[in-house]
């Protein structure tokens, strides 16, 4: 599963409207339900289907009831890692009613996460433009933030990922994610203080599993900066908080031995 998934998860199913769709077949209303049940199961690739199944029995007209089934579709595909199918979705979601940034902000993830962080990076700014106040900013704007970055150092634009990482910052959007992806790289450029900064207030913000994506990250710093005893530290730190695996005790039996 992709960093932020969890996420976005959370975010679209609270947003989603739990509809009865008053006036619509039933057949698109079991269908619906059918999905949404999926979903809930895991089972994402099914849910795609009752999902299409219930926007092609429903009554044609694009309102409440279908833009709910939109919003679980495109939560489906980003779970099952389809993103170009995600970005399509949620480009339908926010043509419809564009009054939602949230939507730009989804569709700026799922471009990300589909390895073009440029033309992510246009649909974020659009994002940006449509906000008309701060509680609107944090609707899926981290998770764009985060994934746009994480695009750009996957592809060794290390500049580009910070510089988009600072602004964001310094507009008032941020989240674990930005910091560990500004940690991430700082530790690339061998500047290891300033990845141990990010990372910890990154890890200072919570959030369970980027979270634990950076206390491992600190460890990884201080053990390729040399410090074998502060990572000793804190990869023991680590396996009391989120357990170990056989790599990690691995890890830990070679610091042992410096």
């Amino acid at each position: 599963m992709r960093k932020g998934t969890s996420i976005i998860l959370a975010a679209l199913t609270a947003s989603a409207l739990m509809l009865g769709g008053c006036g619509e077949p039933k057949a698109a209303k079991e269908a619906r339900l059918k999905g949404i049940e999926q979903v809930k199961s895991g089972d994402y690739a099914s849910a795609v289907e009752s999902f299409d199944l219930a926007l092609k029995e429903a009554d044609g007209v694009v309102n409440a009831f279908e833009l709910d089934i939109l919003k679980y579709r495109g939560e489906a595909e980003f779970m099952l890692e389809d993103y170009t199918a995600a970005a399509h979705t949620y480009g339908i979601l926010a043509d419809v009613d564009e009054k939602e940034p949230e939507y730009l902000y989804y569709k700026a993830a799922s471009e990300a996460m589909s390895g073009d962080p440029d033309t992510a990076a246009e649909t974020y700014a659009k994002a940006k433009e449509t906000v008309k106040s701060e509680e609107k900013t944090a609707a899926g704007a981290g998770i764009a933030v985060s994934s746009i970055a994480d695009a750009y150092r996957t592809a060794g634009n290390y500049d580009k990922a910070v510089e988009f990482c600072e602004a964001a910052i310094s507009s008032g959007i941020s989240g674990p994610g930005i910091y560990n992806q500004m940690g991430l790289c700082m530790m690339a450029a061998e500047r290891f203080d300033e990845a141990i900064s990010y990372f910890e207030q990154g890890i200072a913000m919570g959030g369970s599993e980027e979270s634990r994506q950076m206390m491992y990250n600190v460890g990884a710093v201080y053990e390729k900066r040399g410090d074998f005893a502060k990572a000793l530290e804190t990869f023991r730190s680590y396996v009391a908080e989120y357990g170990s695996t056989p790599e990690l005790e691995k890890e830990i039996a070679f610091l042992e031995s410096r």
